[in-house]
């Protein structure tokens, strides 16, 4: 682009293209890195992360061109015009294509003709979607620029340099210790949580942003997200379920006989999290099932579904409001920041609704009836100092798996096999509505990744490791099995047994699954019902089946 027109598109911090080229801008994924080649000139002056995807906007950007095919962008590094890096200052760090013609032929036909040099920049450019790329370009960008201040014995000002989003930083450097000491903080002031309950809390709210703690009464619920809040800097607010909740008024507001408008808790909450933005947030629904979630909480769930990216990463949702909300004012333009999670917990009696499936469907669920009595001694540790969390330690890496940058072998094999365990269940589950859909694929896939920078911390007291893969399909499948409704008590059985192998392969016949069934239930009854069934492929899922079929069974459900 020219400089006039990249001034004008920085400024907006919008990039527009005319109408030819269109079709390439809406290869542009969220996430991706972009680079500012000016190609007269011969110069990189920045580096921007795409916040969106394409879209149409009339309105002009730049005097007398009509640019209508726009992508919303951050800098990550914006450049002043003196700073503008020439190409001799990273041609040797370029990897580019050598087959006849390759990039430049293509860009020849769609727009303009390119000398040899732009051409071995473009190419690399779109190389560049390769984190290792990415890291070695910002690496000379951060090279030259030092060694230019070094020349001229003064920084450059207006000069600003932010770090890659994080899906191109290299994973788990700078999350596990932090981590490590927010869980030394909650030990040393004697609350004994397991590290890969922790572990799977952050993981969750990373990953959707909505958390169900559910369990006994005593065992620290609504205790985690406030005590993880202080340990990382960030903010807990309580907000109790009252049992006459029956729609969003006293979530969202109203508008009262008056005219007044009288927000509702979580909007009050979601506007301070919007005034500070450097600070994460967390509305705790402390008994949310006092009342029922899909009615009080329905505008919420809805708009949770629609959530876009945020300028600064995350993801952020529209208005909670409607648009005809009398007397909202300023109130009508807050909706969830990416800097607000959603928590909620839950007490399993006969004074509490179940949920829906709408509500399990877009939530984790961490269950917590694991209990060590034993453990009341004073801590023999001080609680660290607490080091506040920036709020994009929290923010996915994407919502949705298609949006995910470039995975690297490894990340890949993860996703895959998240995907093969899911299908393998969804055997079990044939003809049934719990069979796990998109989101579902999705989320537990995402929750894998994101916990690969925490594995350390999926452990025991004991020292005994989870697979979080394991923990995800607990958390995804479980509270939506529904014994004697949609799910018949011989797929819980089938469940069980693919637990054990992670394969139908091995299911017996289907006259035996009862009795290879129960005697697995026996067997684990006799140890002590333990949390983790050791013989198991999947030893948490399958210690929490058990717990389905006991009380399945308990209450004669068939």
């Amino acid at each position: 682009m020219s400089p006039a027109r990249y001034a004008a598109f920085r400024k907006a911090q919008t990039f527009a293209v005319r109408r030819v080229g269109r079709q390439a801008l809406g290869h542009v994924r969220t996430g991706d890195v972009l680079f500012v080649y000016l190609t007269g000139s011969k110069v990189i002056a920045g580096m921007y992360e795409a916040v969106g995807t394409v879209f149409e906007d009339t309105a002009p950007l730049v005097a007398g061109g009509a640019y209508a095919h726009r992508l919303r962008v951050r800098p990550l590094l914006a450049l002043t015009r003196e700073a503008w890096l020439p190409y001799d200052a990273f041609a040797d760090d370029l990897e580019v294509a050598r087959e006849e013609g390759g990039l430049r032929r293509v860009l020849q036909r769609v727009l303009h003709p390119l000398p040899p040099v732009d051409e071995k920049v473009l190419d690399f450019l779109v190389r560049a979607r390769q984190p290792d790329a990415v890291q070695q370009l910002f690496q000379s960008f951060r090279a030259y620029l030092d060694a230019r201040d070094e020349a001229h014995a003064q920084p450059l000002a207006e000069t600003t340099v932010q770090e890659p989003p994080a899906a191109y930083r290299a994973a788990g450097p700078e999350r596990l210790p932090a981590a490590e000491q927010a869980l030394a903080a909650l030990e040393a002031q004697g609350y004994q949580y397991a590290p890969w309950l922790v572990a799977a809390y952050l993981t969750a709210v990373r990953t959707r942003g909505f958390v169900i703690l559910a369990g006994l009464t005593g065992t620290g619920k609504s205790k985690l997200p406030m005590l993880l809040a202080e340990a990382t800097g960030g903010q807990a607010h309580l907000l109790p379920v009252h049992p006459d909740w029956t729609d969003g008024a006293e979530v969202i507001g109203y508008t009262d006989l008056q005219g007044r408008f009288r927000p509702g808790a979580l909007l009050r909450v979601a506007r301070t999290a919007q005034e500070q933005p450097d600070r994460f947030h967390v509305a705790l629904l402390d008994e949310m099932n006092l009342a029922r979630v899909e009615h009080y909480l329905a505008d919420v769930l809805s708009r949770i579904e629609q959530r876009t990216p945020a300028p600064g990463g995350g993801y952020q949702t529209a208005p909670l409001l409607p648009p005809d909300q009398p007397g909202a004012g300023a109130w009508a333009s807050v909706g969830l920041p990416a800097n607000l999670a959603l928590v909620g917990t839950v007490n399993v009696d006969e004074s509490s609704h179940a949920f829906s499936a709408k509500v399990l469907d877009r939530a984790f669920t961490l269950t917590m009836d694991v209990v060590d009595l034993a453990a009341w001694q004073r801590p023999s540790t001080e609680a660290p100092t607490p080091s506040a969390w920036p709020p994009t330690y929290w923010y996915p890496s994407a919502d949705r798996l298609p949006m995910l940058p470039t995975l690297t072998a490894a990340q890949a094999d993860r996703v895959e096999a998240a995907v093969d365990a899911l299908r393998t269940l969804n055997r079990a589950l044939r003809g049934t509505a719990v069979q796990a859909g998109y989101r579902m694929r999705d989320e537990v896939a995402l929750f894998v990744l994101h916990a690969e920078e925490l594995r350390p911390l999926f452990r025991t007291h004991q020292g005994t490791r989870l697979d979080p893969l394991d923990v995800a399909l607990a958390a995804k499948l479980v509270p939506r099995l529904q014994i004697g409704g949609t799910v018949s008590l011989q797929a819980v059985r089938r469940l069980l047994l693919i637990a054990l192998h992670a394969s139908t392969d091995v299911l017996p016949e289907a006259a035996e699954v009862q009795t290879r069934a129960e005697e697995v239930l026996d067997a684990w009854s006799a140890a002590g019902r333990p949390g983790l069934l050791a013989e198991a492929h999947w030893p948490h899922l399958a210690a929490r089946l058990c717990i389905l079929l006991e009380e399945a069974e308990r209450n004669g459900w068939s």
